[in-house]
């Protein structure tokens, strides 16, 4: 165990807490963070974080402890983050698009004393408050009856950095899974983690600078956000965050703050591009454009080619892995030399990944395996769950259920998810290959492809496809269009039509319950 400020001990180590302490004394009056009319300098969110961390320490919020948070987007949330960091506690971010059985649950599960909830929650947690069987400590941002006031609570205590026994190897995160295929599942990750994750991303492919000025749209309940926004941080960089519910308001904030660099995912992105009037803004400060997952759909990438003029860079990361695996290796060269089309890129700095088939042996160059890697920013394991701990990092390695390719250069080709591969007639079908054909059609706005059982095939590929405001296509249309650009066993055996594609807040289409329609 360290004491946070006793730096000059041999055994200290960076913590998550220490990148805002750092930047408090580096860079005091240069702005930090920016939310609405809010801007904040280093030195003031530093203040308030460490008002907070003393304030949580005072009402007997003990190290190790769990901190839920239940809010939208706003400067508070990210003071939380840090203030549970440096007094040693644990931050469980809540998915606020969750209902009243998937918050409990994620609060009794996470064993969470205290929960601060944003001014938007105040009748959920209200109704909710019964079944809350750990929470003693109820804070609220904003007003709300039989709750401390964030604010008053904040103000009444001292700005000094808090002297807590902290060890780089405490949980400091206890991010939740969707459960998407089950109950969600708490993921454990670590200072040690937040800090070699930092370094791993910005050495191997983030090529950031201190003037740099990084937009958050994304959920602060979400990896994504937290992994960049981090980063900049790591950096001194300034932050906006902002919530992304409103294209015009992200698009203005492009344009007014002359935001360098973002992290999206890709269905974020469509109401943004497609916003009647985006040629209105001034979108050319964006240099970096960075998301994770498969490659994006074909006929996205060029509507956002057309419109930003920054590199636009697929990575693959995930929750268990602090999260970054696979980058673009951009300290190599300069982006048109190392890119490779529909590439996530290498793997990173500090990380070993290899790519295994069914037998568990080493994939040769072009072979469909699965992703597994290890090192010291991958999580600690499953909060409270051993068994599903011991199948996830067997070996020592993270089995991701991603499976991709590999080329002679040690490029990788995210080409789905292992649950999601359609076996038909015996051979394989990668659903982002077919989703990816289908969305270079003109008429379609987004597409989702499954599997479902057939009795002569074992699955038939099936397409759900959202059109475009104003267009109109028919199923076979859709099918005529794949022919001749997919293998015939990959072509769709049936085109359906949706309004919309169920999703998750951070825009994973939920192909569970695209299964499940059929099943009936």
């Amino acid at each position: 165990m360290i004491l946070r400020n006793k730096l000059g001990s041999k055994e200290a180590k960076m913590l998550l807490g220490d990148i805002l302490r750092q930047n408090a004394m580096k860079l005091p009056r240069k702005t930090a963070l920016v939310f609405k009319d809010t801007r904040l300098s280093y030195r003031e969110l530093n203040e308030r974080v460490n008002r907070l961390a003393n304030a949580l320490l005072a009402i007997g919020i003990k190290p190790g402890d769990r901190v839920a948070v239940l809010a939208d987007n706003c400067s508070q949330y990210l003071e939380v983050y840090f203030a549970t960091a440096k007094g040693g506690m644990v931050i469980v971010p809540i998915n606020s698009s969750l209902d009243a059985e998937g918050i409990t649950y994620i609060v009794n599960d996470s064993g969470a004393g205290t929960i601060v909830f944003g001014e938007n929650y105040r009748d959920t947690i209200s109704s909710l408050r019964p079944g809350l069987k750990s929470v003693k400590h109820y804070i609220a941002i904003g007003e709300a009856a039989g709750a401390e006031s964030y604010e008053k609570l904040l103000s009444g205590y001292p700005a000094d950095e808090p002297e807590v026994a902290i060890s780089e190897d405490d949980t400091v995160w206890l991010l939740y899974t969707s459960g998407t295929t089950g109950s969600p599942k708490g993921v454990m990750i670590n200072h040690k983690s937040q800090i070699v994750d930092s370094a791993n991303t910005i050495l191997t492919c983030f090529p950031i600078n201190r003037s740099d000025i990084h937009l958050v749209i994304l959920p602060l309940f979400h990896i994504g956000s937290l992994w960049h926004m981090r980063c900049h941080f790591y950096m001194g960089n300034t932050t906006v965050l902002m919530d992304a519910r409103d294209p015009g308001l992200v698009l203005e904030a492009i344009e007014r703050e002359k935001v360098t660099t973002m992290c999206f995912v890709p269905p974020m992105m469509v109401p943004i591009v497609t916003h009647p009037d985006i040629n209105r803004y001034d979108l050319s400060s964006i240099r970096i454009m960075i998301y994770s997952g498969a490659p994006l759909p074909e006929g996205l990438q060029q509507q956002m080619n057309r419109i930003f003029s920054g590199v636009i860079i697929q990575t693959f990361a995930l929750t268990e892995g602090g999260p970054a695996i696979i980058m673009p290796p951009l300290m190599e060269g300069p982006w048109q030399e190392v890119k490779r089309a529909g590439s996530c890129g290498k793997e990173v700095l500090n990380v070993e990944v290899r790519l295994v088939n069914d037998e568990g042996k080493d994939c040769v160059p072009g072979e469909v395996g699965e992703i597994l890697a290890r090192g010291d920013n991958i999580m600690k394991g499953y909060w409270n769950m051993p068994e599903a701990t011991a199948r996830t990092l067997e070996g020592g390695y993270l089995h991701t259920g991603d499976l991709a390719t590999r080329d002679e250069e040690g490029y990788y080709y995210i080409t789905g998810r292992k649950k999601d591969t359609i076996t038909s007639a015996g051979k394989p079908v990668y659903s982002p290959e077919v989703e990816n054909i289908i969305s270079l059609h003109p008429a379609i706005s987004e597409v989702a492809v499954i599997g479902v059982p057939d009795k002569e095939l074992g699955e038939r590929v099936v397409a759900i496809a959202v059109l475009k405001t104003g267009e109109k296509a028919t199923a076979g249309e859709i099918i005529n269009w794949c022919e001749g650009k997919l293998d015939g066993y990959k072509v769709p055996g049936s085109v359906d039509f949706a309004d919309r594609l169920p999703k998750t807040p951070s825009g994973k289409v939920l192909k569970n319950i695209l299964r499940e329609g059929y099943s009936k």
